[in-house]
């Protein structure tokens, strides 16, 4: 990732990444899921964006954590 994200989350478990980014979706938000391997092991991360101006990533941001996601962050890598 080389622009601003925002990380929803990131899963071990497959389904749980596409449960998730199909939530987004019902709710007018466009997620990737990118299935990425670190020391062995598979995870997906569910990102946001990018998300190029500060009021862009603040809307995403506080409309996914109305949603639930509290934890959701900024990333870009």
């Amino acid at each position: 990732l080389e622009k601003p994200f925002i990380q929803v989350g990131i899963f071990s478990i497959e389904d749980n990444a596409r449960r998730t980014a199909e939530l987004l979706r019902r709710n007018g938000v466009v997620p990737t899921i990118l299935a990425q391997r670190s020391q062995g092991k598979r995870f997906w991360r569910v990102v946001i964006g990018p998300a190029m101006t500060a009021s862009d990533r603040a809307a995403i941001l506080r409309k996914v954590r109305e949603l639930g996601f509290t934890d959701a962050y900024f990333v870009t890598d």
